[in-house]
């Protein structure tokens, strides 16, 4: 069984992207690594380089950044482009803001291993820890509003399987959404790390606003920032409640895969200083706004089960 890992990166450095963490997180459990390098304006193919040179396993595939279609399905395209390439039995999918913990390595193999005959299986499903204001904060696992909680990152690589939207997902040959619910995808049992918001709160406006370029209507961004709760110094996620948050340790860096706990280490702010203090909102107008919002995410993000998600929120503000 041989398993090839996949990414694409565009302005790593620039966009604050743990680019070079995530593919070492990933590394021990594949032969190659495939990482198509979008034209960026900053060193992030130099520092590549130089990673490579250290791991020979990573393959380096120059592109371009040209958006024809502001959909975010560039993103899309170029992991196709990544998949192209990668020629082992499954292809491991790590975006270059995630992290598998070495803990959870036998786990994933095995796995692959019981399945390797199992053609009807696809894809391999990893839970998720959404990292939120720092690494020692993390959304509860019954937090839904605003983070996926399983995503398809194991594909199996028999030329049948392509990335579609931004993206976040994968579908068949047929167009077939590849996931639990079509029992094509089946569950790892193993976390995926995902960082893209564990940043100082004070630099992911920049972020944000870099990303919004890339979709389309201008009028859903407009939608987003009118549904949104935001400072512009801070995410414009709410910032006045913390309760959804599980918090870790400051010594406990182990609870981190190995290549991320230099920068755990390194973080000098603490969340709680980036409460905003605003009074919760509540009433009919803050219920179309929140239902407004998982409208327009699910929307311009193309994640699965949106419809369900949207049922999930209606009952918990019922109850």
């Amino acid at each position: 069984m041989k398993i090839s890992g996949f990414t694409f990166i565009r302005n790593g450095n620039l966009m604050g992207y743990p680019f070079k963490e995530s593919i070492m997180s990933a590394l021990p459990l594949v032969e190659e690594f495939v990482v198509v390098v979008c034209e960026s304006t900053d060193d992030t193919k130099k520092e590549l380089e130089r990673l490579r040179d250290e791991n020979p396993k990573i393959k380096l595939i120059d592109s371009d950044w040209n958006v024809t279609k502001k959909s975010g399905s560039i993103m899309s395209e170029k992991t196709n482009i990544a998949i192209k390439e990668i020629t082992g039995d499954y292809g491991l999918y790590v975006q270059c803001d995630e992290g598998i913990h070495e803990k959870d390595y036998n786990k994933i193999t095995r796995v692959l291993e019981d399945n390797i005959n199992n053609r009807n299986i696809k894809g391999f499903v990893f839970d998720y820890i959404h990292f939120f204001g720092g690494y020692f904060s993390y959304a509860k696992k019954s937090e839904k509003k605003f983070f996926y909680d399983k995503e398809v990152r194991i594909i199996r690589n028999d030329g049948t399987v392509f990335s579609w939207g931004d993206a976040m997902g994968f579908k068949d040959a047929g167009g077939v959404k590849i996931n639990i619910e079509n029992k094509n995808a089946v569950l790892l049992n193993a976390n995926m790390f995902h960082y893209g918001r564990a940043k100082n709160p004070a630099g992911m406006y920049k972020k944000d606003r870099e990303m919004e370029r890339l979709y389309n209507f201008r009028i859903i961004n407009r939608l987003k920032n009118w549904v949104s709760n935001y400072d512009p110094r801070v995410d414009k996620y709410i910032y006045s409640d913390f309760s959804w948050l599980e918090r870790i340790e400051r010594k406990n860096l182990d609870f981190h895969p190995a290549p991320f706990r230099e920068l755990a280490s390194k973080q000098d702010w603490d969340i709680d200083d980036f409460k905003t203090f605003m009074k919760e909102k509540k009433g009919t107008s803050h219920f179309f706004k929140m239902l407004i919002y998982r409208l327009v995410k699910d929307s311009i993000n193309e994640t699965s089960n949106a419809a369900k998600k949207i049922k999930a929120f209606l009952k918990l503000r019922q109850s």
